[in-house]
């Protein structure tokens, strides 16, 4: 599979702005599956999944990697050709006009990060176990107030960094060829989704918390709250 493939026509903008074309493709990437296994997974009828897999067949997004003969049926195993798209200079007029392929994008984006930290396994969620036993991981829903301008300044911040994780694979695979690492096959699983808008859902009158509690000083975006020690050194804490 590659990483990429370019969606270069006005006819593949609009082949793939579908959301449920988006989550067939998306289902392809982690596995081959026949038509009717995807309806199956997807509790739709097999005439209109297969039409979805021609129309994404006839515009270059999966590709029929294998055949099997079943009781005289020759079933088709369809994979995802590649698991990110970029669009074509020539279509950015298109892109002006419609906002619908940004929008499906990041909303498979969220589906395909929901399905996969619903298959997660316990180990994945393991945030107050010992340290040298604990997971990495993040989980922050915000929102700001600021000029683009500086929104767009730390949003290349941003990408460098996630340039910098793309980095440390390299080294680290690097590492495993040469033998000078063990591979744990492990994997830091990631969604980044944002973008501007009207409205504003994060609004509070009181940021506090409740009277003789305070946060914990603590790497999971303050979920952990500690009750301040009473006249006679005592002390509880809970979590939330």
């Amino acid at each position: 599979m590659k990483r990429y493939v370019v969606v270069e026509t006005l006819d593949q903008l609009k082949a793939v702005s579908d959301s449920l074309r988006l989550q067939i493709i998306t289902m392809l990437v982690k596995e081959e599956y026949t038509g009717k296994q995807l309806a199956t997974l997807l509790s739709l009828s097999p005439s209109k999944v297969h039409y979805h897999l021609k129309e994404l067949e006839s515009h270059g997004f999966v590709e029929v990697v294998r055949t099997e003969e079943k009781n005289g049926i020759v079933q088709k195993f369809y994979r995802a050709v590649a698991y990110d798209f970029k669009v074509s200079d020539d279509l950015l007029p298109s892109l002006r006009e419609d906002s619908i392929l940004l929008q499906e994008t990041m909303i498979n984006h969220l589906r395909s990060g929901i399905n996969r930290l619903y298959n997660a396994p316990d180990e994945s969620f393991m945030l107050f176990s010992d340290q040298e036993d604990r997971p990495p991981a993040i989980a922050v829903s915000s929102e700001l107030r600021a000029p683009r301008k500086e929104i767009f300044a730390w949003l290349t911040k941003y990408k460098a960094l996630l340039e910098e994780l793309s980095e440390m694979e390299d080294r680290y695979l690097e590492r495993i060829a040469a033998g000078e690492a063990e591979d744990t096959v492990e994997n830091f699983f990631m969604v980044t989704v944002g973008f501007m808008t009207n409205e504003r859902y994060y609004v509070a009158e009181d940021d506090s918390l409740p009277d003789n509690y305070e946060h914990q000083p603590s790497e999971f975006n303050k979920i952990v709250v500690k009750k301040k020690k009473e006249g006679n050194g005592d002390e509880h804490s809970g979590d939330k």
